[in-house]
C-alpha cells in the first residue's frame, strides 16, 4: 500500500508530466555550469564549496552537483546549442568575473530572465502618492 505522501508525490509527477510545463534548458544549464566548475580553480576568489565531496576533485564534485541541480532547467528559454556554445566559450576564455557571473558577458546575457511588465495595478501600488486604506 502506498503512503499518502508517496501517492501525492506520484500524482504531482503525473500532473507535471502531462502539463508539458517541464523544465527547459537542462543540457544548456549543464554545459554552462560544467564550464564554470572547470574554470573556477583558476579564480582564487571563487569557492567551489558547497558541495561537500568525499572523493575526486572539487571540480568533479561541482559538476556532479550541477548534473542534479540543472534538472530544474533554466529560468529562461533554451536559446539553442550555438548560443550556449558561445556562452561556454566566453566562460572558458573570460576572466573570473565572467566565471562568477556569466550573464555579464554579452555572449551569456540571455541568462537574465526578462523583467515582468508592470501593469497599472503594479504602478499604482508602488506610487508614493497611492492612498492606503
Amino acid at each position: 500500500m502506498l503512503r499518502p505522501v508517496t501517492t501525492l508525490a506520484l500524482v504531482g509527477l503525473l500532473i507535471a508530466a502531462c502539463s508539458g510545463g517541464g523544465p527547459v534548458g537542462i543540457d544548456a544549464c549543464k554545459s554552462i555550469e560544467t564550464a564554470r566548475c572547470n574554470k573556477a580553480p583558476s579564480c582564487p576568489g571563487l569557492s567551489l564549496s558547497p558541495p561537500i565531496w568525499t572523493s575526486g576533485t572539487a571540480e568533479e564534485a561541482c559538476v556532479r552537483y550541477y548534473d542534479t541541480a540543472c534538472l530544474h532547467g533554466l529560468p529562461v528559454a533554451d536559446p539553442g546549442s550555438t548560443v550556449v556554445d558561445q556562452c561556454v566559450a566566453a566562460i572558458n576564455g573570460g576572466n573570473c568575473d565572467v566565471v562568477a557571473t556569466p550573464e555579464i558577458d554579452p555572449a551569456c546575457s540571455w541568462l537574465v530572465p526578462p523583467m515582468p511588465e508592470a501593469g497599472p495595478d503594479v504602478e499604482e501600488a508602488s506610487s508614493p502618492d497611492a492612498e492606503t486604506e
